[in-house]
């Protein structure tokens, strides 16, 4: 078995990268300051002893978010990209096994975010000088957030290595992680409400990386430390798992026969075929002859009924759960993952679409045509439209239905909080189709693009009403409410006007750059170097 030459290779080529080091900087700069933001604004309204818990629970969850998300963005396709370039079959040529390339993918994909854990772990350490944190609480936070990261890169690994298409694998990667992680916990208080019995949401706490998070802090290790040492023990083995299945699966799945493929893809077109009939060939006649572009960014039919599965999945759980998102805190979950994973989906669509064809050559063939930057932008716009308008609209309705039911039953911040979340699911679609195809023409990859396109839509808001509550820390969660709205608007027509102008003035440059170049820098029409007089 050669395990350990493929890991210690794999480790020596992970180590001299330079990421490796940015990253390691990155994270303990995030760190201290966060450990700085915090003693800096909670300081003049908080005693010691929840400073340092406040602190201890913010860098916990940034933490724990990292963690989750290290498998999406690092293993969700390392196999399959193999897979796809040919270059799986190289390596079982040689006497590696299974069990050696799925290590040595782990360990390649695991060096960067070790470190960046590692390197926020004494950040955990300094809540303690400040007071009311215990030793164990912290120590029990660092396993914690190590077990999830070890979780995430295996169960995406396994992920990685049952699909070979790059949306396939991301998306099932992204499914795995949401039923591991928010899944059980949700489905277990939903059993515990209709069968009046505590003990399912208890049972599925052991089986989420959340019921090893939560039940971490003192208060609810006190309460249950059996659910927190369960939670650990069963998804740590659960890992384990998922590894030996992936190097089961490997050796079999890089032997694939293109005749079959073949096959199957003549025999589902010759299903949609059967089942559109004359009047799928009139629709793409038309779409042809208005725009090509607009035909070609809505192929994939079934993909728009699948996106009817948030406004059902949310009159779902509005019949489940009490969906106050102040005063139900599954409830508040629920809606958020909710409005989330709908701006994830839209953002990976979005991103997909340019970076899928600047990669296998559609975008060169389209620059051939006499349509413009602005027909080529404006016919995938009109395809997200037809996929995703409506169900938007109706998922718009229900947040509206929901408002109104808590400003009647006397709910007034809970009634804006949720009238805020309806307004920018709308504001931030539509600004994350343009941000979403500008990152997916210039970045590397798709998954780079949907990271860039997530960070600047939705992170930077965050962060701006992070500063804002800590500033006017005194005012009620309806106002800090508008006050995010506020900001994510204005973030939002900021980076809208930007990538519209640069995707407009400069799509051909962009396009038609070799792959792996650097990507040339220019500038909108709204940038002050372009500020001049006429």
């Amino acid at each position: 078995m050669n395990l350990l030459p493929l890991v210690s290779c794999e480790l020596r080529v992970a180590v001299r990268r330079r990421s490796t080091y940015y990253v390691r900087w990155v994270a303990g700069a995030a760190a201290i300051a966060i450990s700085f933001w915090g003693l800096l604004i909670w300081a003049d309204w908080k005693t010691p002893a929840s400073l340092g818990h406040s602190l201890l629970e913010a860098l916990a969850t940034a933490g724990f978010a990292g963690a989750v998300l290290a498998g999406l963005l690092l293993t969700s396709d390392c196999i399959s990209r193999e897979r796809r370039e040919g270059t799986l079959g190289l390596l079982f040529l040689t006497d590696l096994r299974g069990a050696d390339v799925v290590f040595g993918k782990l360990a390649a994909k695991a060096i960067l975010p070790i470190y960046a854990l590692l390197a926020m772990l004494p950040a955990l350490a300094t809540c303690l000088l400040v007071g009311g944190v215990m030793v164990g609480e912290v120590a029990r936070l660092a396993l914690a957030l190590l077990n999830a990261l070890f979780f995430s890169l295996s169960a995406t690994l396994f992920t990685s290595a049952l699909c070979r298409k790059q949306r396939a694998a991301q998306a099932s990667a992204f499914l795995m992680m949401l039923v591991w992680v928010p899944g059980w916990p949700l489905l277990g208080v939903a059993l515990s409400d209709w069968t009046a019995n505590p003990v399912w949401r208890q049972l599925a706490f052991r089986f989420s990386l959340a019921g090893s998070y939560f039940k971490a802090f003192d208060k609810g290790y006190q309460a249950a430390a059996g659910v927190f040492w369960g939670s650990v023990l069963a998804t740590h083995l659960f890992a384990w798992l998922f590894l030996a299945l992936s190097a089961i699966v490997l050796p079999r799945v890089f032997l694939e026969k293109s005749s079959e493929r073949r096959q199957n893809s003549s025999t589902s077109w010759m299903r949609s075929n059967l089942l559109d009939g004359i009047r799928q060939r009139s629709l793409r006649l038309e779409y042809l002859e208005r725009n090509p572009m607009a035909w070609l960014a809505d192929r994939d039919r079934p993909r728009r009924r699948w996106v009817w599965g948030f406004p059902a999945v949310t009159i779902l759980l509005w019949m489940s759960f009490e969906l106050d998102p102040l005063g139900d805190p599954e409830g508040f979950v629920a809606f958020v993952v909710i409005h989330v994973f709908f701006k994830l989906w839209l953002s990976a669509d979005a991103s997909y679409a340019f970076a899928a064809g600047r990669r296998d050559g559609t975008l060169e063939l389209l620059l051939l045509t006499p349509l413009s930057a602005r027909d080529i932008a404006a016919g995938t716009l009109s395809g997200f439209r037809r996929r995703y308008l409506s169900p938007l609209l109706a998922l718009f309705l229900v947040d509206l239905a929901l408002a109104a039911w808590l400003a009647l039953v006397g709910r007034l911040p809970s009634a804006i909080l949720v009238g805020a979340a309806g307004a920018m699911l709308l504001v931030d679609a539509y600004c994350l189709c343009w941000v979403g195809m500008l990152r997916g023409l210039v970045a590397r990859d798709s998954g780079q693009a949907i990271l860039a396109t997530l960070g600047r839509i939705l992170l930077l808001p965050l962060l701006y009403l992070a500063f804002g509550a800590g500033i006017f820390y005194k005012s009620g969660p309806g106002e800090l409410a508008v006050l995010w709205l506020f900001l994510s608007c204005f973030n939002d027509l900021i980076f809208l006007a930007n990538s519209r102008s640069i995707l407009i003035d400069h799509f051909r440059v962009l396009a038609l750059r070799p792959f792996g170049e650097k990507v040339p820098r220019v500038e909108s029409k709204w940038s002050p170097i372009n500020w001049h007089d006429e």
